[in-house]
């Protein structure tokens, strides 16, 4: 059986936001990687079959051959009706708009949590190069987990130079892995630099000192 609205409905179109920069998608509010069962899952739970019972449905995402932002979705949904079981094959489209995630949000407009400040008794341009290669490096696989360990500016300073982080875990994280590498000191100290309007909660940036030889 085809389509019947009386008795199983579902949009005809469907929107789902995608960050340009790292392809995440936001689905029910939360930003997270492409996940075909999370997709399916999100689009089964549009479908309104309330007038059948033991009702099992099925999702099946086709990419449009000529829109690259579209897809072709067949959703077919069986259940009871008046104890005689029926089938139903509906059908919609899946748009995917451009948009920005948090975190990448943060990136372009160069917020940060943490700071890593990196003091040396000795400093060469080859030295602040490797120290800015080891920081990197730690940060390139926290990226998997953390999108926000990045680096967003560069500050050079008398004996040494400043890192600019967005998340401060990964702030922690950098300064760590330098501090052993090199056989240095590490302190911390915080700095109270706003308030989170969805939570509500206090926002804090921060520093990390490292004092290498």
């Amino acid at each position: 059986m085809k389509d019947h609205p009386s008795l199983v409905k579902v949009p005809s179109k469907l929107e789902l936001e995608k960050c340009k920069r790292c392809g995440k998608l936001r689905v029910n509010g939360v930003w997270r990687e492409w996940d075909d069962l999370v997709v399916n899952k999100w689009v089964h739970d549009k479908v309104n079959a309330k007038s059948m019972n033991d009702v099992h449905t099925q999702v099946y995402l086709t990419p449009h051959p000529k829109e690259e932002k579209e897809f072709r979705v067949k959703i077919v949904v069986s259940g009871e009706v008046e104890h005689s079981r029926v089938e139903f094959v509906l059908h919609s489209t899946l748009f995917i708009r451009s948009n920005i995630c948090n975190d990448d949000m943060l990136i372009t407009s160069d917020y940060y949590e943490g700071i890593v400040q990196i003091r040396m008794s000795e400093k060469t341009p080859e030295k602040i190069r490797k120290v800015q290669d080891e920081i990197v490096s730690t940060l390139n696989p926290l990226q998997k987990l953390d999108s926000k360990a990045v680096v967003v500016n560069w500050v050079g300073q008398e004996f040494g130079m400043d890192a600019w982080i967005v998340s401060k875990k990964a702030a922690k994280a950098a300064a760590v892995a330098i501090s052993r590498l090199h056989h240095g000191t590490m302190s911390v100290s915080g700095k109270l630099i706003g308030l989170d309007v969805h939570t509500s909660k206090t926002k804090n940036r921060l520093t990390f000192l490292v004092r290498i030889p």
